[in-house]
């Protein structure tokens, strides 16, 4: 009997310890509770030692639960609005000058359809998504209407107008032909094209089971509700139960490999391209993941000897962090590779940080750089070689990032 209560409060246990919330922070933090309350300043869970309470500000994310995938069969109507919200909708009903979006959520939002920048039908549909992402890459400065014909989208680019009374059909005038009106129940999609922007700085976004991205202006949690105040006037009620994660980073913590270089430069004469990466992305230089120390790590950027990157930061950020080593090569142990590469770290152009790059003992960086605009990074080389052809020498930056 002693055994069986033991092994039921042990999965007991494991069951709670596997349904906490998890609560990360810009220090590196990881709070496990429940939540309890989120005011407009602060975040508060109840833990195994009490309750704790997080600044907004400190807070990069608060994951609840995995989402869950909608059902196989189900066809989603997935709608862009102008603050960045990303919603899967079960319908869409356009009502004059305004449109009502039900989630499969249960929700149903009403809101001013100069608020959407765009509408896709069978968004579950791979094929079809692909080939929508394509048609919002182009640069196209116009309003468009999506078709599928013979299983193919297709756009036509022009000006969208009034919704009629019905909410039936929407004015569509192409260049040198008069307005007509086009059946909603003819098209696959609408993209509008938009030059405003969202007045409200956002505070966090909300993700809730079904896929389902609100981008929040305002946050209250009470009784066991999440109140998501919006950009585009409407309070949005979402459940414990259907809650994912909170997502408060927007730019607080940012991977260098997730930024564009402003300038990329590589110093050895007849460099080839393609034959050395002179930016690795989440990867070694070999294009392997990134392994140090048999420690691996999904973010990071590689850069081989005579390489030099810089990375506009805009003033926004305070700190530096990143862990320098050697990734493991191609077929060889790195711990037994020797690096005479030597990384160097600018700050508005003033030297903050060199150090030589070591396989058997990786370094932990931590940089101010507070107000900076540019972030530099050289990798230079004291092997000949290295020097003159760069054929030796390489660093690695695993988890390299700035933030807030």
């Amino acid at each position: 009997m002693h055994r069986v209560l033991t092994a039921a409060t042990l999965l007991l246990v494991s069951a709670v310890l596997a349904s906490a919330d998890e609560l990360r922070t810009l220090g590196g933090k990881q709070i496990s509770g429940t939540l309890t309350s989120i005011t407009d300043t602060e975040v508060i869970l109840k833990t195994a030692d009490g309750e704790v309470k997080t600044p907004l500000s400190q807070i990069l994310a608060l994951d609840v639960r995995k989402a869950k995938d909608i059902a196989p069969d189900a066809k989603v109507s997935a709608v862009r609005l102008l603050d960045d919200t990303v919603l899967q909708c079960q319908s869409v009903k356009f009502l004059g000058n305004d449109v009502a979006l039900s989630l499969y959520s249960g929700v149903t939002l009403k809101l001013p359809l100069q608020n959407v920048v765009w509408i896709l039908h069978d968004a579950q549909d791979a094929a079809i998504k692909k080939r929508f992402d394509e048609m919002l890459a182009e640069k196209v400065r116009r309003d468009r209407i999506v078709i599928l014909r013979e299983g193919v989208l297709n756009s036509l680019d022009g000006t969208l107008g009034e919704v009629d009374a019905k909410g039936t059909t929407v004015q569509f005038k192409r260049d040198g032909t008069e307005a007509i009106g086009v059946l909603f129940e003819r098209l696959h999609g609408l993209i509008f094209f938009r030059n405003e922007s969202v007045a409200e700085q956002p505070i966090c976004r909300v993700y809730d089971e079904f896929g389902n991205m609100l981008i929040a202006t305002k946050l209250g949690f009470a009784s066991g509700n999440l109140t998501v105040s919006t950009s585009f006037g409407a309070k949005v009620t979402l459940g414990y139960a259907s809650l994912a994660k909170l997502d408060f980073n927007l730019g607080r913590l940012t991977f260098l490999s997730d930024l564009e270089p402003a300038k990329l430069t590589y110093t050895v004469k007849g460099y080839r391209p393609g034959y050395i990466p002179l930016l690795a992305k989440n990867t070694n230089i070999d294009g392997e993941p990134i392994v140090i120390q048999d420690k691996k790590y999904d973010k990071g950027v590689s850069l081989p000897s005579n390489s030099d990157v810089q990375f506009n930061l805009g003033g926004k950020y305070k700190e530096f962090k990143a862990i320098l080593g050697v990734s493991a090569i191609s077929q060889l142990d790195a711990t037994k590779v020797q690096s005479n590469a030597v990384v160097t770290v600018y700050c508005d152009g003033e030297k903050v940080f060199s150090h030589q790059v070591s396989a058997k003992e990786p370094k932990a960086i931590s940089l101010s750089v507070k107000d900076a605009k540019t972030l530099r990074i050289t990798v230079t080389s004291r092997n000949l070689l290295g020097a003159m052809l760069g054929l030796h020498d390489h660093a690695t930056l695993a988890e390299a990032r700035v933030s807030q």
